[in-house]
């Protein structure tokens, strides 16, 4: 399909007061993590490859002192691979010292061991001594996957099964957690913690792309409004997997039409045989955070961090 004419240059967003959402137990988990941290051999900043640059808390990275950090961009299966490379350079020239992709997903997936590595490594870099036990600290946004690292490693490295619960949802990890045992050679643990959300949400734009690949609860923002901005990133990529997905007879940049059309292919339907807008914008949204609409970096590369 071609790019079709007359689709927006540029999303016109709701007037909303940008979306903070920093609950209690965010604020606890800071505390305890700040503490714990100082006594780890290496800390896991876990991240969403879809936007490596924006949303990611900068109080995470200002209370390791002097623990060394890996940036971990997981769901690397729900990105353009092709633009890896040059995400690690940008990221780089930003002065992020250690970047790796990851996909916790896929039961053998060699990011796992080459993760491994990089941790040992860097961690024999810092330490005079490698120590009886290494200790990791696993920190990040909500919703980016850290849970399913920890049961990764474990499946890798003790052939055992989850030991941390993991959700769809925004917030699953409410506490620092025990020491979770991951690896018996080399001996390593690690500390789960809650997702932490950023204090202040810049502006409406990042707090749209945290809200479409579901670090912000939909409530916040509305799903018709996230869905609306999902068919704008979609159409400026020229992802149409949508159209075929739907049943539409071509791409559209009218969120009411897509929608209408979305809800008759599922059968969204309310009394009267209204089709409901709010069921098919959360299938809408499912789908691409399911990785069924296209892959995409929602981030530009040259972007700063925001």
């Amino acid at each position: 399909l071609l790019k079709m004419k007359g689709f927006r240059k540029c999303f016109d967003f709701p007037s909303l007061s940008v979306a903070n959402w920093f609950p209690g137990h965010m604020a606890r988990g800071m505390r305890k993590m700040g503490l714990r941290v100082q006594k780890c051999n290496c800390a896991l900043e876990v991240h969403d490859a879809r936007i490596p640059f924006s949303g990611r808390n900068p109080n995470l990275s200002g209370m390791l002192g002097r623990c060394p950090k890996i940036l971990v961009l997981n769901k690397m299966d729900l990105t353009d691979t092709s633009k890896l490379k040059d995400i690690t350079q940008s990221l780089t020239s930003q002065g992020e010292k250690e970047v790796i992709f990851t996909n916790c997903q896929a039961q053998h997936h060699k990011c796992i061991p080459r993760l491994m590595s990089k941790i040992l490594e860097v961690v024999r870099e810092e330490e005079e001594e490698e120590p009886n036990a290494i200790k990791l600290m696993v920190m990040g946004m909500p919703n980016v996957g850290k849970s399913s690292l920890i049961n990764a490693l474990r499946r890798n490295y003790l052939k055992k099964g989850k030991a941390t619960r993991v959700g769809a949802l925004p917030g699953v990890t409410r506490a620092v957690q025990s020491r979770i045992l991951v690896s018996e050679d080399p001996m390593m643990y690690l500390f789960d913690t809650p997702g932490v959300m950023m204090p202040s949400i810049p502006n409406e734009e990042v707090a749209m792309k945290l809200a479409v690949i579901g670090m912000l609860p939909d409530h916040r923002l509305g799903e018709r409004a996230i869905a609306d901005y999902l068919l704008f990133i979609l159409n400026q990529h020229e992802e149409f997997e949508y159209v075929k997905h739907y049943d539409l007879p071509q791409p559209c940049d009218d969120i009411e039409e897509v929608l209408d059309y979305m809800a008759k292919r599922i059968g969204a339907l309310m009394k009267g045989g209204i089709y409901d807008h709010t069921r098919a914008s959360q299938h809408f949204l499912r789908q691409f955070r399911n990785g069924k609409l296209g892959h995409l970096i929602l981030d530009e590369l040259t972007q700063d961090k925001v």
